[in-house]
């Protein structure tokens, strides 16, 4: 089998040939003549490099995935405020469903106020109807929105007075935030 031979002897030969390279290579560093390959350091720094901006990109994919757009700040501004102005007699549980929409310090102040509330609007049994006019975000601080609303209420029916209806203009301004997946009201401050 000199084919085996043959083959065995060429493999030896290039592993001296491997051997006597690296050695030579490190004789030429040890005396100067050659220094040190960089190609190590930037293959590392580049590693380090792909690894951060993997990092950043999925941390800030993953922000943007939860985070709310404007419209998405509206619209829950227009539906809790809607149903804030609308007060109805015959609806005992509203103050229940604006509780359920609200978060903060509006949901503390409120829940100390919702059975007053409650039992004003059935004393005087009032039914009204808040419809937005219109709304707009006009800042962000991280996940909270402020949002400016103008709103008209409509009371139907007599007043207890023997009035005729009255209908009521509002601004508001309403700070929105997330809670437990869902955007409310944890501020509302009227507009003079």
């Amino acid at each position: 089998m000199a084919g085996d031979r043959l083959l065995d002897d060429e493999r030896t030969a290039r592993a001296e040939l491997r051997s006597a390279v690296d050695e030579l290579r490190a004789a030429e560093i040890e005396t100067g003549v050659r220094r040190r390959s960089r190609l190590w350091w930037l293959m590392t720094i580049v590693t380090v490099a792909a690894v951060v901006a993997a990092a950043v990109g999925t941390t800030m994919w993953v922000r943007a995935a939860r985070s709310y757009s404007d419209s998405d700040f509206q619209r829950a501004a227009v539906a809790r405020v809607s149903l804030l102005l609308s007060a109805d007699h015959r609806r005992p549980d509203q103050a229940r469903r604006i509780l359920d929409g609200a978060t903060g310090a509006f949901y503390d102040e409120f829940a100390q106020s919702a059975d007053g509330y409650s039992r004003f609007v059935q004393s005087q049994g009032t039914v009204a109807r808040g419809d937005v006019d219109g709304a707009g975000v006009s800042g962000r601080s991280g996940d909270e929105a402020a949002v400016l609303v103008a709103a008209t209420v409509e009371f139907a029916g007599d007043t207890p007075a023997g009035r005729k209806p009255a209908v009521r203009q509002f601004r508001l301004r309403v700070l929105v935030a997330p809670d437990d997946g869902q955007l409310k009201l944890s501020a509302v401050q009227y507009i003079p």
